[in-house]
């Protein structure tokens, strides 16, 4: 299974983190620490895919404009809500127990 680029975006208020896969229009969540947010990532690509097929659709190709749009999207949020301009970038796999199920 493919990796995907997630975006994890910390609030400075709660200590907790978004999370977004650019890839998978919709695809968001959020976790109370990092390994919670990583976690909660890949299972969700797990059920945008299996949606996805079920729908004869895909992921959107990952590329440099794709990720640069939502990082300014996400850093735009941030500005709007007087954070700092602090996120993360990782690749993550879907969880292959969910695509399983």
């Amino acid at each position: 299974m493919d990796a995907y680029t997630v975006i994890l975006s910390p609030d400075p208020d709660s200590g907790g983190f978004a999370a977004i896969v650019p890839a998978m229009p919709g695809a968001l969540t959020q976790g109370d620490d990092l390994a919670e947010a990583l976690h909660n990532a890949a299972e969700v690509m797990s059920l945008w895919l299996e949606v996805a097929a079920e729908r004869g659709q895909a992921p959107l190709a990952e590329s440099p404009k794709l990720i640069a749009d939502e990082v300014a999207s996400v850093l735009e949020d941030r500005d709007a809500a007087g954070w700092d301009h602090e996120i993360l970038l990782r690749m993550v796999t879907p969880e292959p127990d969910v695509v399983a199920a």
